[in-house]
């Protein structure tokens, strides 16, 4: 017979490994990132400098584009504020270090919550909503050399209007998974040819296995078997019976095969805690590897969109204290410090080919929810974002990896 103590010892052992393969870690670095500013936002349609969230933003003739966008401008969400959306245009030339904001014309409609990707072309604006309409419209913006206006190309028409999705590009196509569907979850993934004629159509690609992944995240970059477009981050929201789902995986696609697989766990925080790069950003940097940044706090944002079923299933127990507490909770829940909502502050990187995770650091200037983050050689810019559910941040930081 197997001593019990010994076989107990080596299933224990095998808990560990497998929640090891599981749960891959953080590894140390010794990479250096010097931090700076550049100038801030200005306002946009002539309202005071308050940072916008969720705009289209990236880089055409060698200047910073950004367009569109939302904010709170007359006063805060908790005091009754109203969303305003915003179709200003604006463009920083950062060839020259003492270049300031311009503005170089306007959107077609106000518009934020769509998704942006940098080509060869200009920039590419691909759907989102405002207070009244969900769009389908994608636009290329490119600058002028001469005096820095912006002009404004349309192509072809998403099939379907999707907000709140993500957007990458590789091999002259451009990739948008995630967000909304007329206004529902989906799990659409769509690529289109961007060639000279700029009169490609879009392609419909396998599905994204489930769950559906609004405000996902999405990145193209090499591996060891070709391009892949890597997607992270994300959540299915609260639906009738299902809890809402944050998912805490990666997958990645293929484009020759055309299949999806889930390509790895995200590491865990320290304290054992699940991560997300809902809301965050993702962008491919060098040959081999993805840079992952901000978005919300798992645990924090999970337990904010399932509180009305928690609320709803206290109320059928008759459990009448729980229902005050959550109820209070949700009350409470947009007037904490902006510390209180943990947003993320590391810089991870994923490389793709031996799919291993490093920490580049944790700083403040990537505590931000619905940013814009363009990488231009070394250089990593982040545009705007939130700081906390309603406050914006006019901030625009340059971090220099070395």
């Amino acid at each position: 017979m197997y001593n019990k103590s010994i076989v107990n010892g080596w299933l224990i052992l095998l808990v560990i490994l497998l929640t090891g393969c599981n749960r891959p870690t953080s590894k140390p670095n010794n990479i250096m990132i010097n931090w700076s500013k550049l100038p801030d936002l200005p306002g946009m349609a002539d309202t005071a400098s308050l940072g916008v969230s969720a705009p289209f933003t990236g880089i055409s003739n060698g200047k910073l584009v950004v367009a569109g966008g939302c904010n709170f401008p007359d006063k805060p969400v908790t005091e009754g504020g109203v969303k305003k959306y915003y179709s200003d245009i604006f463009t920083l030339d950062l060839s020259d270090k003492n270049a300031q904001w311009k503005k170089a014309g306007n959107l077609p409609l106000p518009v934020a919550y769509g998704a942006s990707v940098t080509t060869p072309e200009g920039v590419v604006c691909i759907g989102g909503n405002n207070s009244t309409d969900f769009f389908a419209d994608v636009h290329l913006l490119s600058t002028s050399d001469n005096d820095g206006s912006v002009h404004i190309c349309r192509l072809a028409s998403l099939p379907v209007p999707m907000d709140n999705l993500s957007a990458t590009y590789a091999d002259h196509t451009v990739y948008v998974a995630g967000g909304n569907e007329n206004k529902r979850p989906g799990n659409s993934f769509f690529a289109m040819k961007l060639d000279k004629n700029l009169d490609g159509d879009w392609e419909k690609l396998p599905d994204i296995p489930c769950p559906a992944r609004v405000q996902p995240v999405l990145a193209a970059q090499k591996s060891a078997d070709g391009i892949r477009i890597y997607l992270a981050g994300g959540f299915q929201p609260l639906s009738g019976d299902t809890d809402a789902i944050v998912p805490s995986d990666m997958l990645s696609f293929h484009p020759g095969t055309k299949e999806w697989i889930t390509e790895t766990e995200l590491p865990l925080f320290d304290n054992g805690a699940r991560r997300t790069f809902t809301g965050g950003c993702a962008v491919a940097y060098k040959d081999s590897s993805i840079l992952f940044m901000g978005g919300v706090n798992y645990d924090r944002f999970l337990a904010a969109v399932n509180r009305p079923k928690l609320i709803e299933k206290a109320e059928a127990d008759g459990d009448t204290a729980l229902v005050g507490t959550l109820q209070e909770e949700g009350k409470s829940y947009m007037f904490h410090p902006v510390e209180w909502y943990k947003f993320n502050t590391a810089l991870l990187q994923y490389n793709t080919f031996t799919q291993e995770w490093t920490n580049l650091g944790e700083y403040e200037q990537l505590a931000r929810a619905g940013a814009g983050a363009i990488l231009k050689g070394d250089s990593l810019i982040i545009v705007n974002g939130e700081l906390k559910p309603g406050i914006r941040t006019p901030q625009v930081n340059l971090a220099i990896i070395e």
